[in-house]
């Protein structure tokens, strides 16, 4: 699988085309959540830079986009999932939606774990994906993180349903920057 070469400089060799063929894997031991993260929540914040189209443009235009990503991994190991999105929407304000997932249960999203990284990875509209790369230190007290949406070989774009407005649009490019990380105790979702 080929992606477009102006979403990410990262070589996607770290696992993109790797991770599409992956999304509906069962975790088996070799992904489970490390202990030290047991009990605690993982947020990753981006900003996306996009050319789409939208619900009054049928020629792609820019769009920035604020995206976070949630990993809430229970006392037994379990990983609970949420992305979240607002969208500058111009003159109109912004807007906002999330979309939760339960590793497991039915969720195209994956979240797996191998030594200190976590990688999740969901599809994107019909042709795209998603792909965000924690890297934990060596206590499990800090992260940085990486952002990657790509697109298959041949695209021209990826119709995605947004979780913003419920609206179908075609993404041509998405390039993500701006990545943070952080880690906390207990449960980021609440109870």
């Amino acid at each position: 699988m080929r992606f477009h070469p102006s979403y990410s400089s990262l070589n996607l060799a770290l696992g993109l085309g790797a991770a599409l063929l992956g999304l509906t894997a069962i975790s088996s031991g070799a992904f489970a959540a490390p202990a030290q993260l047991y009990g605690k929540s993982v947020t990753v914040s981006w900003t996306e830079n996009r050319m789409q189209t939208t619900d009054r443009s049928a020629t792609p235009v820019s769009k920035t986009a604020s995206a976070q990503l949630s990993v809430y991994v229970s006392d037994k190991g379990r990983a609970f999932s949420r992305v979240s999105m607002t969208v500058d929407r111009g003159r109109r304000g912004s807007a906002s939606g999330q979309r939760d997932a339960v590793q497991g249960e039915g969720s195209a999203r994956s979240v797996n774990f191998s030594g200190n990284s976590m990688t999740v990875t969901a599809p994107r509209g019909d042709a795209g994906a998603l792909m965000v790369r924690v890297t934990f230190d060596s206590g499990f007290a800090g992260c940085s993180a990486r952002v990657i949406s790509g697109k298959s070989g041949g695209a021209g774009f990826t119709r995605v349903h947004s979780m913003v407005t419920g609206g179908t649009y075609d993404m041509y490019s998405i390039q993500a920057s701006g990545e943070s990380c952080s880690i906390q105790s207990g449960n980021v979702f609440g109870n």
